[in-house]
């Protein structure tokens, strides 16, 4: 595999600009580049949450199985998601599986070294966590949206949602709080 590049990770997180070029380059060296091929196996539900995957390249499909042992796919992520973040942050077993749908080029940020960087209260670390609440705010709505839809529509649960990353500034508002 070709090593991972910065432009690479710009392009997918158009917000690590707001990282110094330093710390940026400090978060390629810190995680391993990954290349899976189209239905690999990411992580499977209930596995321990050793790592979250940076996704510069793909599609990945999120999905839960049911109690009857049916798996339901619960989204799509790509470019630009964190895909296993909730288990880094938690430490609570996978809720869900993740199985790559496109080739998936990603950086895999080991949970102990994500956990080093939020101790020290590193950039990195303050960078990742404001990506993933972003994400998460993304999909609370999303969500929420789906759900009033079904009560009009119950066809929509047959749906499997798409989560397409887009690029904002606000990244430059935190990062003139960060960095007054």
């Amino acid at each position: 595999m070709d090593d991972v590049r910065l432009v690479d990770l710009n392009r997918a997180f158009p917000s690590v600009k707001m990282l110094e070029g330093a710390d940026a380059r400090a978060l390629l060296e810190m995680c391993t580049p990954v290349q899976m091929l189209e239905n690999s196996l990411l992580f499977d539900e209930h596995d321990r949450p050793d790592a979250a995957y940076l996704v510069l390249e793909g599609r990945v499909r999120v999905e839960r199985s049911l109690e009857s042992g049916r798996r339901v796919p619960l989204g799509r992520l790509g470019r630009g998601h964190i895909v296993g973040d909730m288990g880094v942050l938690t430490r609570e077993p996978r809720s869900a599986s993740a199985v790559v749908e496109d080739d998936l080029v990603a950086l895999r940020l080991d949970a102990d070294t994500y956990d080093s960087l939020r101790a020290e209260s590193h950039p990195i670390a303050l960078w990742l966590l404001a990506e993933i609440e972003r994400r998460m705010s993304e999909r609370v709505a999303s969500t929420y949206s789906r759900i009033a839809r079904l009560k009009d529509d119950p066809s929509v649960a047959d749906e499997l949602p798409t989560e397409t990353a887009v690029p904002t500034r606000w990244y430059e508002r935190w990062l003139r709080w960060v960095r007054p």
